[in-house]
């Protein structure tokens, strides 16, 4: 028979053993945590990619109906077009008038702060947070820009374009932007 040395590990050989375990752990544990940093920035970012989309849905609907006058009553699709701010009516449930209170017929959009801002004729309601600038622009037929905000009546009149560009930042500071251009139906 064969005698084995039985003697065991040395306390060197365990101590090297556990270091070479603990750096292993380090950087299986820093490439967990940077993998799901990288995944919640990620997912926030696209949450509030999201929200900005629907916003601008609902911002396109309501600015592309602008000027609607079924009853042919006369008025000016935009009541305040400026840099941060526009106000658009229509005559929704042809009535003659579009100061009614609902449907929104006489809606502002506005940046306030860091919020944008939506006011049907009820008061303000917040449908973004964290809007770093908001800028809308206006074109005329030919698309053309039109005159420096704020627009004058006859300039709010040749309105047949608008751009909004929108820049917000999530919670964790990352940048998103927006841009569309809108063609209005009635003009």
């Amino acid at each position: 028979m064969k005698n084995f040395n039985r003697r065991g590990l040395t306390f060197t050989e365990l101590m090297i053993a556990l270091a070479i375990f603990g750096v292993i752990m380090v950087v299986i544990f820093a490439f967990l945590t940077g993998a799901r940093n990288s995944y919640s920035d990620t997912r926030e970012r696209a949450q509030y990619q999201q929200s900005m989309r629907a916003v601008m849905s609902l911002v396109t609907r309501e600015i592309r109906s602008a000027g609607c006058d079924p009853t042919e009553v006369g008025f000016d699709y935009f009541g305040v077009a400026d840099v941060s701010q526009l106000s658009c009516r229509r005559d929704l449930n042809a009535d003659s008038d579009f100061m009614d209170i609902g449907p929104d017929e006489n809606i502002t959009y506005s940046l306030v702060g860091e919020d944008l801002i939506r006011n049907n004729g009820t008061g303000d309601q917040v449908i973004l947070r964290g809007v770093q600038a908001l800028n809308f622009t206006y074109f005329d037929a030919q698309g053309v820009e039109i005159g420096v905000p704020p627009l004058s009546a006859a300039d709010r009149a040749l309105i047949r374009f608008v751009g909004i560009n929108i820049q917000g930042l999530t919670d964790r500071g990352e940048p998103v932007t927006y841009t569309t251009r809108i063609a209005l139906r009635n003009g």
